[in-house]
This record gives structure tokens, sequence and C-alpha cells, in this order.
């Protein structure tokens, strides 16, 4: 990230990227999930069901590629 963008980012939308971006990693979040998670995480706006979908389509993904 430069510093313009970083210039240009809250610190909640700076601290909802790296979570975001950690949580894919570990294969806890979808990719195609990652932008609504970190805008309503910046936001403020994830409830622990929220979190809990996020995190159960993705171990659902991963168990339907085992298979």
């Amino acid at each position: 990230m430069n510093k313009t963008e970083h210039k240009n980012k809250t610190p909640s939308e700076e601290l909802a990227e790296i979570v975001a971006s950690r949580l894919v990693e570990n294969a806890l979040v979808l990719e195609a999930d990652s932008a609504t998670l970190m805008r309503d995480m910046a936001a403020g706006k994830l409830k622990g069901e929220d979190w809990r979908l996020f995190i159960e389509k993705a171990i659902d993904k991963e168990s339907n590629n085992e298979h």
C-alpha cells in the first residue's frame, strides 16, 4: 500500500483490510466475500450471525472441494 492509499483510508478501513486478507489467506472467508466483509467491518455493521455466515460459507466450500 502506498502512502496516498494509506492517507485515503480511515483506521477502521485499514484494519478491516488487514483482517479480511488474513481470513481469506487462512480459508476462513471466501475471496468473493472479502469486499463485503471489509465494508461492513469498517462500518461496524457486522453481527455474530454475519461472521458465522462468512465462515460457514468458506468451510462448506472447502469441504466440497475435498470430496
